[in-house]
């Protein structure tokens, strides 16, 4: 549960997040461009989480943000642990990480609806896009009955 070189996907993987979030960004009412960046987030083998909680029942960060509690996801384990310090956590806990295999990634973190988590932020402070959680599953089984030609 230690950030390392294994979390992380491919630089052009990342790269292409990026970019499409630079587009999802400059054009927010433009749903294609929506699509293409969560197209590019659910492509990712694993979303990278920050660990809270004990080791044997470790939970995923959140925090209140403008609609209510939110998860954190991240396509990378710099990322997360630089958001990590970013919210205060101190620095021995800020490298524990989970990472959570895709497509199931999605279904679990939208089982935390049930507690009253709203919404799932990737890659924040870097893109910080935002989906609730009601839509995440559905999100997940529409890209992947729908692949690009």
């Amino acid at each position: 549960m230690s950030a390392g070189p294994q979390l992380d996907p491919s630089p052009s993987i990342v790269e292409a997040i990026d970019a499409a979030a630079a587009v999802s960004i400059a054009s927010p009412e433009d749903p294609a461009a929506q699509e293409a960046l969560w197209r590019a987030v659910f492509a990712l083998e694993k979303w990278i989480f920050i660990a809270r909680g004990s080791d044997d029942e470790p939970s995923p960060f959140a925090a209140s943000v403008e609609g209510g509690p939110a998860i954190f996801a991240f396509s990378t384990a710099d990322r997360a642990v630089a958001a990590a310090a970013g919210f205060g956590i101190p620095e021995a806990e800020a490298g524990r990480l989970l990472a959570v295999p895709l497509p199931g990634a999605a279904g679990w973190v939208a089982s935390f609806a049930e507690v009253g988590v709203a919404s799932m932020v990737f890659d924040a402070p870097v893109i910080g896009a935002t989906a609730p959680l009601t839509n995440l599953a559905a999100m997940a089984v529409w890209i992947e009955q729908h692949p690009q030609p």
